[in-house]
């Protein structure tokens, strides 16, 4: 991304991004050992083995990229074009920003955004949606609900289920 094409200061990347590889900057060389910390821990995180493998298919959508990538618009669109061969699908999400822990079926009707996340209510139009924040537990919920296949909405930062 090109800092000069943002719209906003408050999203531009921080200019010692585009630094030469070779010589980094200051502050590239000070977060050095924060970025070699995280890197380690997530190795750690990524390398554990699955907790859960469910008797379905799963498919998992995500990235390490935080919000705005495309990763539910991806589920969805994904949902859609299995949902003939898969009815019985259904989503799992962790539901980032809602109070809700899980596992619990979200239920449009009943829960808000502050309860299982805004994502978790969009992707529940299109299938039956699962929060958890226990991936394995929403998923072993999800599959003694009937689910014949899991879509996991930002799977990847918690490899928990296989």
């Amino acid at each position: 991304m090109d800092q000069h094409n943002c719209t906003s200061r408050l999203l531009r990347p921080p200019r010692f991004w585009f630094n030469h590889p070779s010589r980094p900057g200051l502050r590239a060389r000070l977060l050095a050992p924060m970025a070699g910390l995280a890197s380690r821990a997530t190795a750690r995180r990524v390398a554990q083995p699955p907790s859960y493998v469910p008797p379905c298919p799963v498919v998992c959508v995500g990235n390490l990229n935080l919000g705005g990538a495309g990763k539910t618009p991806t589920a969805i669109a994904i949902a859609q074009h299995l949902q003939d061969t898969y009815p019985d699908l259904c989503f799992l999400s962790r539901g980032y920003g809602g109070q809700e822990a899980g596992p619990l079926q979200v239920q449009p009707t009943l829960h808000k955004a502050k309860d299982v996340g805004d994502e978790p209510l969009l992707l529940s139009a299109f299938a039956p949606t699962w929060v958890a924040r226990d991936r394995a537990e929403g998923a072993q919920a999800a599959v003694g609900a009937g689910a014949a296949c899991i879509i996991l909405d930002d799977g990847c930062q918690r490899p928990a289920i296989r």
